[in-house]
């Protein structure tokens, strides 16, 4: 790994928890595209960027367009990161969280999901999961998994960013998928 690219990896890592994982993200994305591979920021980092830090994880899932497995090794290993305990995901000395590759394409409930925001970071344009998608992500994690932190997320989402959320299209989408009762009580 190059002396910049390892004192860019200890910048990111001394960041602000808040900001963390959308600065390594934005850096791992601008190597992916590098190689024609789509990145996009999905789970728990997403409900960290959209709460400002309100909600913290401890990873960054990442969905690539394009994907490979011998890719994924080659761009991580690169940066000196090591696979933890599935060849999707990956640990680095400096940093306390992980960063996985769930396999693409992004799928919510029955949805495949094609739209997504782009955001800018210092360290460059970042795709990231459109807010409404992650609320339904969330809401059917919380009712198919019985997992209330999940929907507590959801209501956090809600709570926090609900003048800029386009409500017709996270109701329809409640609604086809069955959860429309659950996201009512989210949005209450």
């Amino acid at each position: 790994m190059s002396d910049k690219k390892q004192q860019k990896l200890k910048a990111i890592a001394e960041l602000p928890q808040t900001i963390r994982q959308v600065s390594l993200a934005a850096f791992l994305s601008k190597l992916f595209r590098a190689r024609n591979m789509d990145f996009i920021l999905v789970g728990g980092a997403t409900v960290q960027f959209y709460t400002q830090g309100t909600y913290l994880t401890k990873d960054i899932d990442v969905i690539l367009r394009g994907d490979t497995k011998e890719m994924i090794e080659e761009i991580m290993t690169s940066l000196g990161f090591k696979r933890t305990s599935n060849y999707r995901q990956f640990g680095h000395p400096v940093f306390d969280f992980s960063v996985e590759f769930p396999p693409s394409p992004i799928e919510i409930g029955s949805r495949t999901i094609s739209k997504v925001n782009v955001i800018e970071t210092p360290e460059g344009p970042l795709e990231i999961i459109r807010i409404e998608d992650i609320i339904m992500d969330r809401i059917i994690a919380g009712v198919e998994w019985k997992h209330q932190g999940s929907i507590q997320q959801a209501k956090l989402l809600w709570i926090q960013n609900q003048k800029r959320i386009d409500l017709d299209y996270l109701t329809d989408f409640a609604k086809k998928e069955g959860y429309l009762k659950t996201l009512k009580e989210v949005i209450r």
